[in-house]
């Protein structure tokens, strides 16, 4: 399996966003659904193999004036998702885009590397 979903601790995670993952020819791309996330509260890093999506949906308080809420089914609040790529993958040159609550995360494939193993 090239990739695999890392079970996440749910501690202090009320929900958690749903990603799509596609192989190209020359990269990975990863879809995350992120409707109603700010950029500066998302998290992205990469570390040892495996992608970190991170941060808080917050909930605005809405301009309605005096009102009370009769339905809320939106939820809220800390989120984590850990993908484990197990690809060659050039992660200094992984680039994400934030556009109509879709963030898109492009990881370059990296050519695996050929060393040769000196007989002695």
């Amino acid at each position: 399996m090239y990739f695999e979903f890392v079970a996440q601790a749910r501690e202090g995670a009320t929900w958690s966003p749903t990603v799509d993952v596609c192989e190209r020819t020359s990269e990975i791309v990863i879809v995350v659904e992120m409707p109603g996330v700010h950029r500066a509260d998302i998290q992205l890093s990469w570390n040892d193999g495996i992608l970190v999506i991170s941060g808080v949906k917050r909930q605005t308080p809405p301009d309605y004036g005096v009102a009370k809420y009769l339905c809320v089914e939106r939820t809220y609040g800390h989120f984590r998702r850990e993908i484990s790529v197990n690809l060659p993958v050039d992660y200094k040159e992984a680039k994400a885009e934030l556009k109509d609550g879709l963030m898109k995360i492009h990881l370059p494939k990296s050519k695996p590397e050929v060393v040769n193993i000196p007989i002695l």
